[in-house]
């Protein structure tokens, strides 16, 4: 909606119009009303202008909402042409040992009998929310592992290339005189470098991400704690997961000769 329509709507002057839904009967369209864009309706003796048409009803439900033509104002204004600022509500308490669901159909029963009115049960609700939230979590977490064994992988992938390609590199160093001490000590040492340099990099980004992502779903900037546990975590699984990638190749490498090592060629 354009601001000055908004601006028009607040002040009381305007309003939304929801049109009848169209139907036909036998093949022939019924005759309905239809209005449009900067028409003047007049309600209770107020002239409004629409400056807008809606697809969909504003009501507590579907089934309270009666096909026709729906006006939709400011509360203000709803006042005013009603002369009804008041509405009742009844917020009945159950007791633990009480019969929820004979209750619940009771309220059904008595809304059917009388139009305009609806129940929300709490306890529903939280039914409802927790399973939502679980939903949510089991989400997440699974996104979280998945997001996680890719990041894995990649370190694996990148230390085994590095030492795959430096088979020839191994075996002459270890031809000069390199004991398998120093060797298994220079790879792992790359390994954890590998692996404090991914989790450095991955909490940085990954905060920013947190942060971009907080503000587009709040409209705000607003800094939060920096989740130390879960990093040290993360960067605990990285270095293990290149240490192991780093040994267990390394191992392979150091049973072969000296000589087929710096005879393979990659």
């Amino acid at each position: 909606m354009p601001k000055e329509d908004l601006e028009e709507w607040k002040a009381g002057t305007a309003c939304l119009v929801m049109n009848p839904i169209p139907f036909s009967y036998e093949g022939q369209e019924i005759p309905q009303t239809e209005l449009h864009k900067d028409e003047t309706v007049t309600v209770n003796g107020v002239r409004l202008r629409i400056v807008g048409i809606t697809e969909n009803p504003v009501c507590i439900g579907s089934g309270n909402f009666h096909n026709g033509v729906q006006v939709i104002v400011t509360d203000s204004l709803y006042d005013m042409l009603t002369g009804d600022d008041r509405f009742s509500e009844v917020c009945p308490t159950l007791e633990e040992d009480a019969d929820a669901e004979t209750f619940e159909k009771w309220l059904d029963e008595w809304c059917g009998e009388n139009p305009g009115t609806y129940w929300l049960s709490y306890r529903q609700a939280y039914e409802q929310m927790a399973e939502s939230f679980e939903q949510i979590r089991f989400l997440c977490w699974g996104q979280i592992l998945f997001i996680g064994l890719i990041g894995i992988l990649n370190i694996v992938n990148t230390v085994y290339v590095n030492i795959h390609t430096r088979i020839g590199e191994i075996g002459m160093q270890r031809a000069i005189g390199m004991s398998e001490r120093s060797l298994y000590q220079t790879f792992l040492w790359e390994g954890v470098y590998y692996g404090l340099t991914a989790s450095v990099l991955g909490a940085v980004l990954g905060y920013i991400c947190t942060f971009l992502v907080g503000a587009a779903a709040t409209d705000s900037l607003e800094l939060m704690a920096f989740p130390v546990i879960p990093v040290l975590e993360a960067a605990a699984v990285s270095v293990a997961a290149c240490l192991a990638a780093t040994a267990i190749p390394l191992r392979a490498v150091g049973k072969m000769s000296i000589v087929d090592s710096i005879e393979t060629v990659v």
